[in-house]
């Protein structure tokens, strides 16, 4: 099953960079050149909004067995939902004095600006996750949300499209929309943007119509996605799509909606979740058992970003103990071990301090319908990039 799932994320996502990742393969961060003398430390800390969410985790994961491997001690830190927490990891980091490197999935950039440049005076190398900071550290890896979630949109809009082409039984509420349950998160500020893009794109459609707006990100994702599904579904027994934070979310839904659909003779081909993310092994499993079979569960497609690493990196990974049981290795933890790595002087690593790099975005669904976007192609989402939650 590794392998098929290796091939078919191969096939959807174009593979940014693995491993050793090259600076001058990424473009450079406009201003001066910004001094930095790493520490010496070697201890790096993956600062999480949680540590309950898979698809999160296996990025931090995939970059300390990177980092592992050139001798380094790795560990990660939950902010348990705070955006205090995380300034105040990073002061911890500071204070201990044999922490050389930090990997944040930033929640609020503007409240660790301070405190990131206290780490860079005290020869701490900073690399953010999936946001892109107007002040200096080593690199990030930024993500425009934004689009994941308008992509979702429209990975469920073509899905309509076909199903009801084919003879799908798919209701329409008395305006002859289709009727959309929304699942998302506003806990970062990426969030906010995919979420507004989310709601934005279904409202500027001409036959989509949200009937319901629910929130299950985080730990016990599977289970209140679970439960708010199934209120969505008695309170609109019309609904047959589900657009969804992440792959826990998803899952949670299609368990929901299989349960209703028995209950109400309804094929799972007549339903669709689609999440606005992908790297869960759980998930990717139901997606290739649907791609053969539209009744086999309600999950059709999904937006994503970032890429998975080869079938060699995926294994190589799986044997060391603590990651034997861990998701598929993640191509961006490799993206951000390389930055790191490349800053505070290996000798198999470059990387020049503040150079930024940005994931592809993709999407796919069971009827053959792809999207791609890379730098420096247009964000057809970026009116929604406010941040200020707008629906």
């Amino acid at each position: 099953m590794k392998k098929f799932l290796a091939i078919m994320l191969a096939a959807v996502m174009v593979l940014a960079l693995a491993g050793a990742v090259m600076a001058e393969e990424a473009p450079a961060q406009d201003g001066d050149a910004v001094e930095f003398t790493w520490n010496g430390n070697k201890e790096v800390w993956a600062i999480l909004p949680t540590t309950g969410v898979p698809g999160l985790l296996v990025h931090a994961d995939s970059m300390g067995y990177e980092m592992e491997k050139e001798g380094w001690i790795y560990a990660t830190k939950d902010a348990q939902g705070q955006p205090a927490s995380q300034v105040e990891f990073v002061e911890q980091a500071i204070a201990a004095g044999n922490v050389g490197a930090l990997m944040i999935a930033a929640m609020d950039i503007d409240l660790l600006e301070g405190a990131c440049a206290e780490a860079r005076e005290a020869g701490i190398a900073v690399t953010m996750l999936g946001v892109a900071p107007a002040y200096p550290v080593a690199g990030f890896i930024a993500t425009a949300y934004d689009l994941t979630g308008q992509y979702a949109v429209y990975t469920a809009q073509d899905w309509i499209e076909k199903r009801t082409a084919e003879g799908g039984e798919i209701p329409t509420n008395e305006d002859g929309k289709y009727e959309v349950a929304v699942d998302y998160y506003t806990g970062i500020i990426d969030g906010i943007y995919r979420s507004n893009a989310i709601f934005g794109t279904i409202e500027e459609s001409d036959n989509l119509v949200a009937v319901s707006a629910t929130q299950s990100y985080g730990n016990s994702s599977f289970d209140t996605a679970y439960s708010n599904a199934q209120a969505t579904l008695s309170a609109n027994p019309n609904c047959r799509v589900f657009i969804c934070y992440e792959p826990d979310n998803a899952m949670g839904i299609a368990a929901a909606c299989q349960e209703y659909g028995e209950i109400n003779g309804i094929d799972m081909a007549d339903f669709c979740v689609i999440p606005c993310y992908s790297q869960d092994d759980t998930f990717m499993e139901m997606v290739g058992e649907v791609a053969e079979d539209h009744s086999a569960n309600a999950i059709k497609g999904y937006a994503s970003f970032g890429g998975v690493g080869t079938e060699e990196q995926d294994a190589a990974f799986h044997e060391v103990d603590k990651y034997a049981n861990d998701l598929t290795y993640s191509a961006t933890g490799g993206k951000l071990a390389a930055i790191l790595l490349g800053v505070c002087g290996s000798e198999n690593y470059e990387w020049d301090y503040n150079t930024p790099y940005y994931d592809d975005i993709t999407a796919w669904n069971v009827y053959g319908f792809e999207l791609l976007w890379k730098l420096g192609d247009v964000d057809t989402a970026e009116q929604y990039r406010v941040d200020e939650f707008l629906y």
